[in-house]
């Protein structure tokens, strides 16, 4: 079993899994600030999906596409933190969660780009295996 899979499933399990614990959530507990902390936390992450999404097929240039992307996830992040009540409003969130927003925003992206050209690579060898 290869730890790839194992991730797959994680991701899977909790995209499934989540909204299903949210709706127990809301029908067992009740409508709560907890409850909105969380609904607001996994539409930002279904929305950070639908970015990468559109990222990972857009055919333009790639440092275009990766300011898009960032910009765009920055977005989400800040306002999903204004609406969670972190600050008072949109741009002095965006001020103090900068520095770690392109920490991890650098991380990411850097695990993501290394997995990109480990595929691509074993992508070459296997052509090559195969002449």
């Amino acid at each position: 079993m290869k730890i790839k899979n194992i991730i797959l499933a994680c991701i899977t399990g909790i995209g499934i899994g989540m909204p299903i614990t949210l709706i127990c959530m809301i029908l067992i507990g009740g409508w709560n600030s907890a409850v909105k902390e969380v609904l607001v936390w996994l539409t930002a992450s279904a929305l950070f999906g639908v970015l990468s999404l559109i990222f990972n097929n857009c055919k333009t240039n790639l440092l275009l596409s990766t300011a898009i992307h960032c910009v765009g996830c920055l977005a989400v992040t800040c306002t999903a933190c204004t609406i969670n009540g972190y600050s008072d409003n949109f741009f002095s969130m965006l001020l103090a969660i900068l520095p770690v927003f392109v920490v991890v925003y650098a991380v990411i992206y850097s695990v993501a780009m290394i997995n990109a050209k480990k595929e691509a690579k074993e992508i070459t060898e296997s052509l090559k295996n195969k002449d």
